[in-house]
């Protein structure tokens, strides 16, 4: 009995590992780690209505994008009212940077995710041109070893490298340090596309 306990364990750890293997933190300089959404997915509005479709992370792009990662509840929410607030007031990066903000409905309060869902469907018909992704699985926050109930921000250049990296809470020097980063990084893209 005790040896199919062990076996049992030592099946479970190793299992642990090789889900982990894949998992990287984001870091600053890196490129951004690879990642799909098959369950849930990014929306889509179209004439029929919304839907969804598997999303991956995909380089480069034509400009510097900015990533949130929020889990589906009204706490980590309120730990982006911060950095969300200072981006309204700067132009610019509605402007010059892509945005796509994941929402981790996996981690979101039990029944909840309905609601959420429809709070993101009307942030995608708000802001049409920005990128909402439901994970329903969580993939997004396990790949890239995500704080689970908590809000993330990446910064990355057109061609996918990290130049900026913060899980929650955000002070006014992160912000501060995030706007400097992604000014460097629309200048340095408009730099390039001038050689």
């Amino acid at each position: 009995m005790k040896r199919v306990g062990l076996k049992i364990v030592l099946l479970i750890g190793l299992l642990s590992v090789g889900q982990m293997a894949g998992a990287e933190l984001p870091r600053v300089g890196s490129l951004v780690p690879a990642v799909s959404v098959q369950r849930g997915g990014e929306i889509m509005l179209g004439k029929g209505g919304d839907t969804r479709q598997p999303w991956q992370a995909q380089w480069p792009q034509s400009r510097p994008q900015l990533i949130v990662h929020v889990a589906g509840r009204l706490a980590a929410k309120q730990q982006l009212d911060p950095v969300v607030t200072r981006l309204a007031r700067t132009p610019w990066v509605n402007q010059q940077v892509g945005l796509t903000t994941i929402v981790n409905t996996d981690d979101s309060i039990w029944g909840s995710q309905p609601f959420v869902e429809h709070s993101i469907l009307k942030s995608k018909k708000h802001a049409p041109s920005s990128h909402f992704v439901l994970d329903s699985s969580g993939v997004v926050a396990h790949q890239w070893h995500l704080q689970p109930e908590s809000a993330a921000v990446i910064a990355t250049t057109a061609q996918g490298q990290i130049v900026f990296f913060q899980q929650a809470p955000f002070s006014a020097a992160n912000i501060d340090q995030l706007l400097d980063r992604l000014q460097l990084a629309v200048k340095s893209d408009l730099n390039s596309s001038f050689h």
